[in-house]
């Protein structure tokens, strides 16, 4: 009985599958099946990204800077990037943003849907967390009408 916790399975042969093969299987088994379900229903966060043969230049200037910098609030560091839709359509805009200090180097990408112009809100920001409020930060972004 000592060995039966290494061996799960006894097939007709007289083979015993240890327990990590058992376990690789089961890995195999479960990733199959995460990965169809996400193929057949497109549950990827990818799926949200605007598609980049729909951005365009006038979606893109539709889309203002209010404010881009580093803030603080309540002790926590960010760098902020407040935009602004000034058209009668509403916009989606993918935002790759890039900063880098003497204490890190932070690459990020984010999505953000504007309401149209006239509906409540038309702004949105879009912030990312860093730990001190020096250092240089690229920031830009690709937009399209939904």
């Amino acid at each position: 009985m000592r060995g039966m916790n290494r061996c799960a399975i006894r097939r007709d042969e007289g083979e015993t599958i240890s327990e990590t093969a058992m376990l690789k299987r089961r890995f195999v088994v479960i990733a199959t099946i995460v990965g169809a379900v996400g193929a057949l229903t497109g549950g990827s966060a990818l799926l949200f990204w605007p598609d980049a043969d729909n951005w365009t230049e006038e979606a893109k200037a539709c889309v203002a800077n209010k404010y881009a910098g580093y803030w603080e609030s309540s002790g926590k560091y960010s760098f902020k990037l407040d935009y602004e839709n000034g058209c009668d359509r509403k916009v989606s805009c993918a935002i790759d943003v890039q900063i880098n200090n003497a204490q890190q180097s932070i690459k990020q990408h984010g999505v953000l849907v504007f309401a149209p112009r006239g509906q409540t809100p038309t702004t949105n920001s879009y912030s990312v967390p860093v730990t001190s409020l020096v250092g240089s930060a690229q920031a830009d972004r690709n937009c399209r009408f939904v």
